[in-house]
C-alpha cells in the first residue's frame, strides 16, 4: 500500500492521521512517502517550502483545508495547481457533488453536507481534473482538484475543527489521495441474502442503493414477504440456502435468518470462501462468535455484524453531543422501549429461536449504550418477568442494568405490559441532560435551564452498507460492525441472560 507524509499545524488533524494510518496510507516520513498532504493555516516556513519543492519533483503534493489561502499569491504551488484562488466564502452548508473526473472520489459519499468556508476559484486550467464540485451562483465550481501534469491537487474543504473531525471528510481525503496515486477500487461485490422477510428488508433496500455491492441472489426459505415487500424485483430467487452459500458467483453472504440459525449459515458461508455479514444479534454466545471469528481469520474473510442500533439519526446526534462534551461527564443512561402489546407469536416471541427478549430486542439499545460510553463494562444485572402473555415463551418485561468501570451506569427496560409509558432515551451528565423520544429530535437541557434542540440528520438506511462496501472494495476500516465491537455486544447480552436466569446477580462479561 502507498503511504503519505502529513504536514500540518492544525490541532484537529490527528483524527485524520489516524484514519489514513488505519487504511494503510501512512502517515510516514517525508523521505519514504509516496505523496505529501499539507494542511496548514499559516505561510510555509523555509523548511516546509524546501520539502515541498523537493517532493514535487517526484511525488504528488496535495494541499487541503486552509493551505491554499495561507500561501503567498506568487507561490509556485499556486501556479502548479492550475487553480487561481478567488474570494473566500463565509461558512455555510456545502452540498458536494462529483465533478466530471470525480466518480471514484465521490463513490458512496452519501448525504455529507459539511458546514465550512471554501475558496471560489477565479480561474481553472483546462488540464485540471475537477473531482468534487459545489453549486455556487448558478454554476458548478471545483472544491477538490488534481492536476496530473504538475502532480499537485487542491481540496479547499477542511478549515473547521468540526469538518476535520468528521470521518466522512477523512474518507474523502483518503479517496483523493488514492486518486492521485492511481489506486483504484476493486470490482463490485455480488451479494447473496439468506433471511426472513421481516428482517432482511433493510438489506435489500440498502444494497439497491449502494455502489460496490450488488444483490444478486435471495433465499427466504419459503416465508411469505410482509405487506408492500416486492422482494422479486431485487434479485434472483434461490430455493435452497445451501445452493446460495456455495454459488461461485457470490462474494458476500448476508445472514438475516432467525437468530438460532445464524451460526450455522455464517459458518457454511465462511467455509465456502464468502465474506459474511450477519444481522443482529449475531449469535447467542461468545463461544460461537469466537469460533466464527477464528474461522474467518483462517480463511482471510470478513466476518461482521450489522450495527442495527446505531442507524438512528437521533442516536448519532446524541453521540456527537457526548463527544463534544455538551453534557460534561456522562453519569446515567436510561432507555425504555415497548408498551402494552400482545405478542403475535412469531419466531421473535419464541425464546428458543430468538434468544429471548434480552437478545431479540435488547441488542439494539445495548449497542447504543456501548457506543455512547467508551469504557469497560464492570458488571451487568438483569431481571425478567413472565406473568401476562403465556401463549409465547419470551418474557413479558425485562430490565438490564449496566455498570461501567468509570462509574457511569445505564439501564434498558423492554416491556410488552407497560401501559401508558412513553418510549425514549435519557442521558444525564455533570453539566446537562439529553432527552429523546421516538421520531423527535433530542433536547439538551443545561444546568442553567437552557434548552437546545439538537439538529438531526435525515434517515440514511444505507449508511452502514456504504461503509461496508468501502471496506470490501477499497480496504477502508470498519468504524462499526467489527469483530471486536460485535464481541463486546454479544458478551454483554450473554452476561445479562445469565444474570436474569440467576435472579439478577451481578455478572461480569467475559
Amino acid at each position: 500500500m502507498p503511504s503519505i507524509h502529513l504536514v500540518s499545524n492544525l490541532p484537529g488533524v490527528n483524527a485524520l492521521g489516524d484514519h489514513l494510518r488505519a487504511v494503510g496510507l501512512g502517515p510516514t516520513s517525508a523521505r519514504s512517502a509516496d505523496a505529501l498532504l499539507v494542511l496548514i493555516d499559516r505561510p510555509l516556513d523555509h523548511v516546509e517550502q524546501d520539502l515541498l519543492d523537493r517532493a514535487r519533483q517526484s511525488v504528488p503534493v496535495l494541499l487541503a483545508g486552509p493551505t491554499v489561502r495561507s500561501l503567498a499569491p506568487d507561490s509556485p504551488l499556486i501556479e502548479a495547481s492550475g487553480l487561481t484562488p478567488g474570494r473566500v466564502t463565509p461558512a455555510y452548508e456545502l452540498r458536494l457533488a462529483p465533478g466530471p473526473d470525480g466518480a471514484t472520489v465521490a463513490a458512496r459519499l452519501g448525504s455529507f453536507t459539511p458546514r465550512d468556508s471554501w475558496i471560489v476559484p477565479e480561474k481553472v486550467a483546462e488540464d485540471v481534473e475537477r473531482l468534487l464540485t459545489v453549486r455556487h451562483e448558478m454554476s458548478d465550481q471545483p472544491i477538490c482538484t488534481w492536476r496530473p501534469a504538475s502532480g499537485l491537487g487542491v481540496f479547499t474543504l477542511g478549515t473547521s475543527a468540526q469538518v476535520l473531525a468528521d470521518p466522512r471528510y477523512h474518507r474523502l481525503v483518503g479517496r483523493w489521495l488514492r486518486h492521485a496515486l492511481g489506486v483504484r477500487d476493486g470490482a463490485s461485490v455480488r451479494a447473496g441474502l439468506i433471511g426472513a422477510p421481516d428482517v432482511f428488508g433493510v438489506h435489500t433496500t440498502a444494497l439497491d442503493a449502494v455502489d460496490g455491492l450488488t444483490l444478486a441472489a435471495l433465499c427466504d426459505g419459503g416465508m411469505s414477504p410482509g405487506p408492500g415487500q416486492d422482494v422479486d424485483r431485487f434479485a434472483r430467487r434461490v430455493d435452497d440456502p445451501d445452493d446460495l452459500v456455495n454459488d461461485p458467483e457470490l462474494g458476500l453472504v448476508i445472514v438475516a435468518t432467525p437468530t438460532h440459525t445464524h451460526v450455522e449459515w455464517a459458518r457454511r458461508a465462511l467455509e465456502a470462501g464468502k465474506q459474511v455479514l450477519v444481522h443482529p444479534p449475531v449469535c447467542l454466545s461468545t463461544q460461537d462468535l469466537d469460533e466464527l471469528t477464528t474461522l474467518a481469520t483462517s480463511r482471510s474473510r470478513v466476518f461482521a455484524g450489522y450495527p442495527e442500533g446505531l442507524n438512528d439519526p437521533a442516536h448519532r446526534a446524541m453521540r456527537a453531543a457526548v463527544g463534544r462534551g455538551d453534557l460534561g461527564g456522562l453519569l446515567w443512561i436510561e432507555i425504555f422501549s415497548g408498551g402494552l402489546r400482545r405478542p403475535t407469536g412469531s419466531w421473535h416471541d419464541d425464546e428458543r429461536i430468538s434468544g429471548g427478549l434480552i437478545f431479540d430486542r435488547g441488542a439494539a439499545p445495548l449497542e447504543r449504550i456501548l457506543d455512547l460510553v467508551d469504557d469497560q463494562v464492570e458488571w451487568v444485572s438483569a431481571s425478567a418477568h413472565k406473568r401476562v402473555w403465556h401463549h409465547v415463551t419470551n418474557a413479558d418485561h425485562v430490565r438490564i442494568l449496566v455498570r461501567f468501570a468509570g462509574g457511569c451506569e445505564a439501564q434498558v427496560t423492554i416491556s410488552d405490559v407497560a401501559a401508558g409509558l412513553r418510549p425514549g432515551t435519557q442521558l444525564v451528565g455533570t453539566t446537562g441532560s439529553l432527552v429523546a423520544r421516538p421520531k423527535g429530535s433530542p433536547v439538551l437541557v443545561g444546568h442553567d435551564g437552557r434548552r437546545v434542540t439538537l439538529p438531526v440528520d435525515a434517515p440514511d438506511p444505507a449508511l452502514f452498507h456504504r461503509e461496508f462496501a468501502d471496506h470490501l472494495v477499497s480496504g477502508w476500516p470498519l468504524a462499526h460492525g467489527s469483530a471486536q465491537r460485535t464481541r463486546a455486544l454479544v458478551s454483554l447480552l450473554e452476561a445479562a441472560r445469565r444474570s436474569a436466569a440467576s435472579g439478577g446477580t451481578q455478572v461480569s462479561p467475559t
